[in-house]
């Protein structure tokens, strides 16, 4: 007889981190260029970067600077992706000049 197990938290992660992959690759081949996309985008980043800390790293249950620093890694780099997008014309002014 075929026993059928239950999914765990780990592979209901993997799962949301697989869609919300998918969800990103396809908005980013489809979707005109603008702020909200690439704030939706940024906000699954951090997202599957918490997901990715907590149950494929494990370091839900680490010393909490290790956390803090880890989560501040997921929370800090979209914002910077974001601000790039933001200001792109600034900053390529700044950088061909």
């Amino acid at each position: 007889m075929l026993k059928v197990n239950r999914l765990n938290a780990l592979d209901i992660s993997w799962i949301m981190l697989m869609l919300i992959t998918l969800a990103n690759a396809l908005v980013a081949e489809t979707a005109d260029k603008s702020l909200f996309i690439t704030a939706v985008i940024c906000f699954s980043i951090a997202f599957k970067g918490r997901r990715i800390i907590d149950y494929f790293m494990e370091l839900n249950h680490a010393n909490k600077t290790i956390q803090l620093l880890m989560r501040a890694y997921f929370y800090v780099f979209p914002l910077l992706i974001f601000l790039a997008d933001l200001f792109s014309e600034q900053l390529a002014v700044i950088t061909t000049t």
